[in-house]
């Protein structure tokens, strides 16, 4: 579905601290393609599961497409407002 980076993969890690919640995916409504992440104990009706390097995100089905053949990179700006990006 899409590839992890290692400093993507490092900050969910971090972030979820040996817990087995589920990673939501989902597109930030804007004209960038910035990915907003939250953390689910269950998963939804219309989610599709993916399991990448021990990590289970999860997709509503209609945004699967914007994650397909991408690559999902965690990227600290200058100001130091942390965000992962769908490039």
């Amino acid at each position: 579905m899409f590839i992890l980076t290692e400093a993507a993969k490092a900050e969910l890690q971090n972030r979820l601290q040996n817990s087995n919640t589920f990673i939501r995916l989902q597109m930030r409504k804007s004209c960038f393609m910035k990915a907003k992440l939250t953390f689910e104990d269950s998963i939804q009706a219309n989610d599709e599961l993916i399991k990448l390097d021990e990590l289970q995100f999860i997709i509503d089905q209609s945004e699967c497409h914007y994650f397909r053949n991408k690559t999902l990179d965690f990227i600290p700006d200058t100001t130091g407002f942390k965000q992962f990006e769908i490039i």
